[in-house]
């Protein structure tokens, strides 16, 4: 059956995936028997159809007090109905409440900070951006709740998503009690947890991630575990993941290190050596927001024709607010010299005035003055007080003629040695070094792709992110560390994956000597 536009709508909106009752009686057997957990008290923040609190009912023995929240008004009176019908001398308070507003004082104020109390649930998998885009009420009141500022605020950084604000909410709430957490969450939930540990007033005494598979249980394709962290006066830096139905070993740890976050520890400390400051500057690529009018493809009957994504044919030269460009599906191959798209670039520079366009290339602007309707109405607030048609992630590192680019999405990491004719651009969703000479983006590229590096950053990124590989990680990669470890056999055994070697060992010299330089 396919669920209708509101059921679909609701699933987003409420993160309506109901957990199903087999597995809420799993996870609540879990806390008994191997966390040694016997709650006095059980709060669950967002109890949808009441599978959960029905499991933790027949689950735990001396529980006391259950607390419930749910806004949906349906879910609340059939859960009410559920419970009504079960055997049990638990004082039930239950209320038809918003999470995001609820006055914990009304339940604090009956819980003895020694109780065990145990938060159990599984909030909202959407992110505010998500429900934003649909209208929804269902947000937080505050929606930077992370503190990013400027331009980040707005263009990605701000999004967070909603079980990450619930949790922490609640581990706030709750700090100086007694108290267990465990919901069920995607993987970069907790994962985001860990690495901003530092900014919270409360103490994580242990952190553990149990891995399930959400596809089989939520219809769902995502990375997913129970999240159990228990507050306490010690603090770890450390989460433990295990598989959550074997749970005989840990399968990793990620966490803190030498001051550094890391997604794999014993992994890291074999790297440790090569983690540092990369001493070029990595830039993220073009964004434009509306790919069917700024991107192209050459046409095949005519190799000075190019059409867009709205199927209609057009003229332009090449180099003259028109360049090749770079995808992160083309970065497959450690060498790249031409493009399968074209893009137009208004710009040199952010905020740059456009109107002289209009002057310096008629073609091009008469393009963009009849798709003008497409590129006012994008929705990002960057674009609102900006030029016509501005486009960012540009700059003079834009238009040199030598980079290296990875894709910010694959897991495997491969570094790219683009050149070609033009200057290529790479999309927002690449990262990349500009160089204005071939060896010194050859040997780069040469040391990127070393096996070295390669598992230096496998044990820093974390590869069931959407995008693994961001700036914040890329430039952790020492370079200078690298050739120093590696020599300079990384750069013949580069140069016999591309066969050519433009470059000697007294070049190699060379480059290490001058960023040993510029360092000093």
């Amino acid at each position: 059956m396919i669920p209708t536009k509101n059921a679909v709508k609701s699933i987003i909106e409420y993160g309506d995936y109901q957990t199903p009752s087999a597995f809420t009686l799993e996870v609540c057997k879990k806390l008994r028997d191997f966390y040694a957990l016997s709650p006095k008290v059980v709060i669950e923040p967002t109890f949808g159809t009441g599978n959960f609190l029905e499991s933790i009912i027949r689950s735990f023995d001396n529980l006391d007090t259950i607390y419930g929240i749910e806004l949906n008004t349906y879910y609340y009176a059939e859960t009410v109905n559920k419970l009504s019908r079960i055997n049990h001398n638990i004082n039930m308070e239950l209320f038809n409440d918003d999470i995001f507003s609820f006055d914990f004082s009304e339940i604090k104020d009956g819980i003895n900070k020694t109780d065990q109390i145990l938060i159990v649930g599984n909030p909202p998998w959407a992110t505010n951006t998500q429900l934003s885009s649909i209208g929804s009420y269902n947000l937080p009141m505050k929606d930077n709740f992370k503190g990013n500022s400027g331009l980040d605020a707005i263009t990605g950084k701000g999004n967070f998503d909603i079980a990450e604000y619930i949790i922490l909410q609640l581990l706030s709430e709750f700090e100086g009690y007694n108290c267990c957490l465990a919901m069920l969450c995607k993987n970069i939930v907790a994962k985001n947890i860990v690495r901003d540990m530092d900014k919270y007033s409360f103490n994580m005494s242990s952190i553990d991630m149990l891995l399930f598979d959400a596809s089989s249980i939520f219809n769902v394709s995502c990375d997913a575990g129970l999240l159990v962290i228990q507050l306490g006066e010690s603090k770890t830096s450390v989460c433990n993941i295990y598989d959550f139905n074997k749970f005989d070993e840990v399968k990793k740890q990620y966490g803190w290190a030498n001051g550094m976050f890391c997604s794999d520890l014993d992994q890291y400390n074999n790297m440790l050596k090569l983690d540092g400051i990369c001493p070029f500057e990595w830039r993220q690529g073009i964004k434009h927001d509306c790919s069917k009018v700024m991107e192209l493809k050459q046409c095949v009957s005519s190799s000075s024709e190019y059409v867009n994504g709205l199927g209609e044919k057009v003229s332009f030269d090449l180099g003259k607010y028109f360049y090749p460009l770079v995808k992160s599906s083309d970065i497959k191959n450690i060498e790249i010299t031409d493009a399968k798209k074209y893009v137009i670039v208004p710009q040199t520079k952010v905020n740059e005035d456009t109107s002289k366009i209009q002057y310096q290339c008629s073609t091009i602007w008469a393009y963009l003055e009849c798709h003008g309707e497409q590129l006012n109405s994008r929705k990002s607030v960057i674009y609102k007080k900006s030029p016509k048609y501005s486009i960012f992630g540009i700059g003079d590192y834009s238009f040199a003629k030598y980079k290296v680019g990875i894709s910010g999405f694959y897991k495997e990491p491969v570094f790219a040695l683009i050149y070609g004719d033009y200057p290529i651009m790479l999309d927002d969703t690449c990262y990349f070094l500009s160089f204005d000479n071939l060896k010194d983006a050859f040997i780069t590229a040469a040391l990127l792709n070393c096996k070295e590096n390669i598992l230096f950053l496998k044990s820093v990124a974390f590869l069931d992110s959407k995008r693994p590989y961001t700036k914040e990680v890329l430039k952790r990669i020492d370079i200078l560390k690298i050739a120093e470890v590696v020599g300079y056999s990384a750069i013949i055994e580069f140069g016999q994956t591309t066969k050519k070697l433009p470059v000697s060992e007294t070049d190699f010299e060379g480059y290490i000597d001058k960023l040993k330089s510029d360092l000093n």
